[in-house]
């Protein structure tokens, strides 16, 4: 066996050599740089294949170790950030003073759901929308059997507020929809039917018709629904019909997540209170006698509750059918408004104690530019005084 002294030695002067040369002692450098190459040069060449080898794998499992500290390392976090989620989970499940039931078919919801921290749910329309999807899907078989479980679903999405969602939050799926809403059915050749949003349960929904139901909307019949929401847009989605109900007037339909949406409108919009008067100028285009609607020329009195560049909504105590063509004259502080041609798009029933008024969302058809500008300049003021003193408005 070679005497390895001399490598030592070799390698320890290149060492020393090299460091001294970084270290910035030029003279050091200047005698030393040519042997501690060569030294070190020599040295490298007596390494063997073994001990190359032997420092891959020493090098490789170095690596591994360090790759499986920092997988242990991010699972702890992991499950951390998941505890801290399900403590939170059962704060707010007492917040919202969920039952044992409800708490139960949750946690299950949020665990078929894969929802990544299980508090999320109490955040979140859509992230709940999408957990029970998952949960109804695996669980199908089970609820058919057991209706009593949709019952309990519907009564958990009230407490956790998803069954009235703010007009500033987009519907995401048919469980969301609200009774009273406006409802139109197209059958295969198209043809409108008018209706309205009926009863909505976790199992599936239904649509009361304004008329008869025809024998070409059966059970089966694939239709296109589309849904007027107020202060929100149009959603469309297309459907088969799982049930009619002919004395009643009811269509059931299946619940959907593929609503697809159409806003209404780009302007912004501010509540007001203000006195108006609208005289009807014409009837729907194919009114005949006795159809019911005020007679044109008439003069109705309200008051507008919301105000926009593009229309307004006005209460009055008589209903005007949709597309009922107006003259609205209102004030705004400095300046009046007066024979703003407006359009009836939606018409819905309030009722408050034994009174029933009805509001009406118009659409302003033609206007001079000048009174368009009046109206901007009036609601951008407002805007501003009010987010001062409430806070953000709301945009449509």
């Amino acid at each position: 066996m070679p005497d390895s002294k001399p490598y030592l030695r070799s390698r320890w002067a290149a060492a020393v050599a090299v460091a001294c040369a970084f270290a910035g002692q030029g003279n050091i450098h200047a005698a030393a740089t040519p042997e501690s190459l060569h030294a070190l040069g020599s040295g490298f060449g007596r390494i063997s294949p073994l001990g190359l080898a032997i420092c891959g794998i020493v090098i490789v499992v170095v690596m591994a170790i360090i790759v499986v500290a920092e997988i242990i390392r991010t699972d702890s976090k992991q499950r951390e950030k998941v505890d801290i989620g399900w403590q939170y989970f059962q704060e707010m499940a007492t917040m919202k003073r969920l039952t044992t039931q409800e708490t139960d078919i949750l946690k299950r919801i949020v665990e078929e759901g894969a929802v990544s921290s299980a508090d999320m749910v109490f955040d979140s329309s859509f992230i709940y929308e999408d957990a029970l999807e998952a949960f109804l899907k695996e669980n199908s078989r089970q609820l058919e059997k057991d209706e009593t479980q949709y019952a309990l679903l519907r009564g958990l999405r009230v407490k956790l507020g998803y069954s009235l969602l703010p007009s500033e939050v987009p519907l995401s799926s048919t469980r969301q929809l609200e009774e009273g809403m406006a409802a139109t059915i197209f059958d295969n050749e198209g043809v409108p039917m008018k209706g309205r949003v009926a009863e909505v349960r976790e199992r599936a929904w239904a649509v009361i018709m304004d008329e008869e139901i025809p024998p070409m909307l059966a059970a089966g019949a694939a239709v296109n629904v589309s849904l007027q929401r107020a202060g929100d847009g149009e959603y469309n989605v297309n459907l088969g019909i799982k049930a009619t109900r002919l004395g009643q007037r009811l269509l059931y339909l299946p619940h959907t997540r593929t609503l697809e949406r159409k806003q209404l409108r780009n302007w912004v919009r501010i509540d007001v209170n203000i006195p108006c008067r609208v005289t009807v100028m014409s009837r729907v285009e194919g009114w005949v006698e006795g159809s019911g609607g005020p007679s044109v020329g008439m003069v109705l009195e309200g008051r507008m509750l919301d105000l926009s560049g593009g229309g307004t909504c006005a209460r009055f105590t008589s209903p005007i059918p949709q597309n009922y063509k107006l003259s609205l004259n209102f004030d705004l502080p400095g300046q009046s408004l007066r024979g703003v041609q407006s359009e009836v798009m939606r018409m819905t029933s309030v009722v408050k104690g034994n009174r029933e008024d009805f509001e009406h969302n118009l659409k302003f058809m033609t206007m001079e530019t000048a009174a368009q500008e009046k109206i901007v300049r009036y609601v951008f003021e407002k805007q501003r005084i009010d987010s001062q003193m409430r806070g953000p408005i709301k945009i449509e």
